[in-house]
């Protein structure tokens, strides 16, 4: 019994392993590509198809009385608009695509899960770059819109550290989500494997894994484009301008006249 409990014990040490470090397909140096970073470029390739898919079929062709397709698309791009219109105002037509297509890049690389590949987001250094580019964002339009308030937020070295928090945090916060979910599924696969009644260990992965995979798509995306918007709001909000207080002039005293 206990030697049963040691080698499970050892088989899902050694999956953790596999999930938690990519593997690498290409060394040569320096130069090195995991499997993380494959499914990244298959990734962008395959958006890059959609959207010309998109631009040469609903896009020029589009109607008065729209499609399923074309409704689709106008209620994805203008949820990112309104949202970031709401919270971004003038940066909105910059802030609007750019966390669109993170979403996007997010949302499909861990969707490619499904088909047997590593997840693009399971890399620290794919989460790493989206963070350092939310980053870019939130300093380059607040010293744009702010430029004596950020110069001297930039004085004050909390702030400096509270700025070098965001990254990390966002980083690890995505980079935790995807791997967690990626550790759950594989747990899932090793309790059923020794369930041999009725067929459960194909029915519950099929079942759980596209749900669950779908779910966590939508809504690491979500959190990604709200933590971005949110952050560059913060960094653009005017500075609020004091009100100068009024002073009450004193009553002078009514001379009488016939004195």
């Amino acid at each position: 019994m206990f030697q049963t409990t040691g080698l499970l014990a050892a088989n899902i040490s050694d999956e953790l392993t596999e999930k938690v470090f990519p593997k690498n397909i290409i060394e040569k140096g320096i130069f090195v590509v995991n499997d993380s970073v494959l499914s990244g470029f298959i990734v962008v390739v395959a958006l890059l198809i959609v959207a010309l898919i998109l631009r040469l079929t609903i896009i020029r062709k589009w109607k008065t009385t729209p499609s399923g397709g074309q409704m689709f698309l106008e209620w994805l791009v203008s949820f990112f608009d309104k949202s970031a219109d709401e919270m971004t105002e003038n940066y909105s037509g910059l802030m609007g695509p750019y966390t669109l297509g993170a979403a996007a890049y997010i949302c499909c690389g861990v969707l490619i899960e499904l088909f047997g590949l590593r997840p693009a987001i399971a890399d620290v250094c794919a989460c790493v770059a989206l963070a350092l580019c939310t980053f870019l964002f939130i300093h380059t339009l607040g010293f744009a819109k702010n430029k004596q308030r950020r110069l001297k937020h930039y004085l004050n070295p909390i702030n400096i550290i509270t700025d070098l928090a965001v990254p990390v945090s966002m980083t690890f916060r995505l980079f935790g989500s995807i791997l967690s979910g990626m550790v759950i599924m594989d747990l899932i696969y090793i309790v059923v494997q020794s369930i041999w009644y009725l067929g459960l260990p194909i029915v519950i992965p099929a079942i759980l894994t596209p749900i669950f995979t779908l779910f966590h798509a939508l809504i690491q995306s979500y959190v990604f484009a709200s933590l971005t918007l949110t952050f560059v709001s913060e960094a653009i909000e005017p500075v609020p301008k004091k009100q100068k207080k009024k002073r009450r002039r004193q009553a002078q005293p009514q001379t009488d006249a016939s004195v």
